[in-house]
C-alpha cells in the first residue's frame, strides 16, 4: 500500500424518496442505510468505500439525505449574503422540521465532501411535472460541482425506445451548465456494464490528477467485473461438462419401468446441478437468495402429480417459459413425476415440447449393458438457459432486496438463442468429445468457458453498443 493514498468522492443526491439508498446498495453490493417507501428516511450523510485499489486509493460513495421543500430552501438561500456559509452556520433542531434539516445536511455534505454529484430523478415522472428540479439545480449551481443526472426507476430492460426517457430529461436540463450528462441507471435493473459506463462518465467530467485517479478506478472496477464474468462461466462449464458425461444404467428385462427410473435420476441430478450453479451465481454477484425457492413454487399453478394431462394440453404447457419437464413428457403424462421438482430442468426442456421427448435422452448400448444420457439438444439448451440466468442475475440490483426469479424479456431469449445457434456445430462436437474421453480434459472445460464468455459478451454488446471496450 502506498504511503500516500488518494481519494475520490461521489455523492448520491436527489429529492426525497427517489431511491438514493436503493442505488447505493446496488452499487456497493451490500445493504447500507434504511430503505422505506416514505420521505426523509436518511437523516445523515454517510460515506461508504465503493472501490479500493491495491495501492490504497479509494473511491468513496456518499449517501445523503434527500431534499425536502426545495423551493423554500432556494428562497432562503437567495436571501442570504453568502448562501453556502449561511447553510454551514445555521443551527437547526432536526426534530422540529425534518425536511429542512435533511435539505441542509444534503447541501453541507455535497459542498464539503463531493467531487462529482450523482443526481437521481424518477424516470417515470415527466420532467415538467418535477417542479422541485429547477430549484435543486439552482442550489447545485452554487456548489459548483459537476453533476451527472441518473434516471432511476426506468423499469425492466426493454428494446427499442429505451433511450426516450434520457432524451426527454437531457432536453429539459440543457440550460443548466453543471449537468454534464444524463444517464439511465435503474437501481433495480441496471447491469454492471452500465455501471462501467457511469464510472467512465465520472472520469470524463474531471481534470488533472482526479481524472487520472478516476481512470485507475475504472480499470480496477473493470478487472473485478471481468473476473466475476469468468467465474460465472467457469461455474456453468463445470456443470455442463458433468451433465455431458452423466449416464444412468438401465436394467435388462425391465426396459419400460427402468427407463422411467433412469430418466428421473438423470433429471434430478441435472436440476440439482443447475440450481446449485444459479445459487452460487447469485452469491457471486453480491446478492442474497436461492434460485430453487422461487422456481419450485410455479408448478402448483398447473396441475397435481396425480392429474393426467392430455397430449394437446401437455404440448402447450411443455412449451411454456416456466416449463414442465418437456423432455420427459411421457412420465409427466402418466402422472408419475412429482411436480415438487423439475423446475430448473423444466425451464431448460420446456421449449422442446412433446416432440422433443424423443430428443431429450439418448440410449447408449455397450457390452456391459445399456444406459441413458442427455442428448446434444438438451445440453445446448442447458447452456442457453444458463446464459439467460446470467443475464437475469447480472441485471438484478441489490436495492430490490432478495433475489427473485423473473420472466426474462423476449429480446434476451432471441439474442441468446442466436448467439448459441451460431456456435451449435462447435457445441455438438464438444459434447461428443467430452463423452468419448475416459476422463475430463482441461481443454474441454476451457473451451466451454471461452465459448460461453464469448456469447455473454456478444449479447451484452448488443444491449449496450457503447460498451465494446469494457467487454473486451
Amino acid at each position: 500500500m502506498s504511503d500516500v493514498s488518494r481519494s475520490l468522492s461521489l455523492s448520491i443526491l436527489s429529492h426525497t424518496n427517489v431511491g438514493k439508498t436503493t442505488l447505493a446498495r446496488t452499487l456497493l453490493q451490500r445493504d447500507v442505510g434504511e430503505v422505506l417507501d416514505q420521505a426523509h428516511v436518511t437523516w445523515e450523510a454517510t460515506a461508504h468505500t465503493l472501490l479500493e485499489t491495491s495501492t490504497g486509493d479509494r473511491l468513496t460513495l456518499w449517501d445523503t439525505p434527500g431534499f425536502g421543500d426545495s423551493v423554500r430552501l432556494l428562497r432562503e438561500m437567495e436571501a442570504a449574503e453568502d448562501p453556502l456559509n449561511w447553510i454551514g452556520e445555521s443551527e437547526l433542531d432536526r426534530n422540529l422540521d425534518r425536511a429542512r434539516w435533511s435539505s441542509f445536511q444534503a447541501v453541507k455534505s455535497v459542498s464539503e465532501n463531493c467531487d462529482v454529484v450523482l443526481y437521481l430523478v424518477n424516470a417515470s415522472e415527466y420532467p415538467q411535472d418535477a417542479g422541485y428540479v429547477p430549484a435543486e439545480m439552482k442550489i447545485l449551481s452554487w456548489i459548483q460541482k459537476p453533476v451527472l443526472v441518473l434516471l432511476n426507476q426506468t423499469g425492466p430492460p426493454r428494446e427499442g425506445d429505451a433511450g426516450a426517457d434520457v432524451v426527454r430529461w437531457r432536453e429539459h436540463l440543457a440550460s443548466w451548465p453543471i449537468v454534464r450528462k444524463v444517464i439511465g441507471l435503474d437501481a433495480y435493473t441496471r447491469c454492471w456494464v452500465e455501471e462501467g459506463l457511469l464510472y467512465e462518465e465520472v472520469r470524463d467530467v474531471l481534470d488533472g490528477e482526479l481524472r487520472e485517479l478516476a481512470q485507475l478506478f475504472v480499470t480496477t472496477w473493470n478487472a473485478r467485473c471481468q473476473e466475476t464474468l469468468r467465474q460465472a462461466m467457469e461455474l456453468f462449464a463445470v456443470e455442463l461438462t458433468r451433465a455431458a458425461r452423466d449416464e444412468e444404467a438401465l436394467v435388462e428385462g425391465a426396459w419400460g419401468n427402468d427407463k422411467k427410473q433412469a430418466t428421473r435420476a438423470l433429471a434430478a441430478r441435472l436440476e440439482e446441478g443447475v440450481a446449485g450453479v444459479v445459487d452460487r451465481l447469485i452469491s457471486l454477484h453480491g446478492l442474497d437468495g436461492r434460485a430453487t425457492i422461487d422456481l419450485r413454487t410455479v408448478p402448483a399453478d398447473f396441475a397435481t402429480s396425480a392429474e393426467k394431462l392430455a397430449p394437446k394440453k401437455l404440448g402447450v404447457i411443455g412449451g411454456a417459459a416456466s416449463g414442465l419437464l418437456g423432455g420427459l413428457w411421457a412420465d409427466i403424462a402418466s402422472g408419475g413425476l412429482s411436480f415438487g421438482s423439475g423446475m430448473v430442468l423444466g425451464a431448460i426442456l420446456g421449449g422442446l415440447g412433446i416432440a422433443g421427448g424423443a430428443r431429450a435422452v439418448n440410449t447408449v448400448r455397450r457390452g456391459d449393458g445399456a444406459s441413458v444420457r442427455w442428448s446434444e439438444e438438451v445440453l445446448t439448451r442447458t447452456a442457453e438457459n444458463m446464459l439467460l440466468r446470467y443475464l437475469s442475475v447480472s441485471h438484478f440490483g441489490r436495492g430490490r432486496g432478495i433475489w427473485r426469479e423473473r420472466e426474462v424479456p423476449n429480446f434476451w431469449k432471441k439474442s441468446v438463442g442466436e448467439s448459441i445457434a451460431s456456435r451449435r456445430v462447435y457445441l455438438n462436437g464438444l459434447w461428443k468429445e467430452i463423452r468419448l474421453s475416459a476422463a475430463e480434459q482441461p481443454g474441454q472445460r476451457a473451451g466451454l468457458v471461452a465459448m460461453l464468455s464469448g456469447c455473454a459478451r456478444e449479447v451484452l454488446a448488443r444491449f449496450y453498443p457503447d460498451s465494446d471496450h469494457l467487454l473486451g
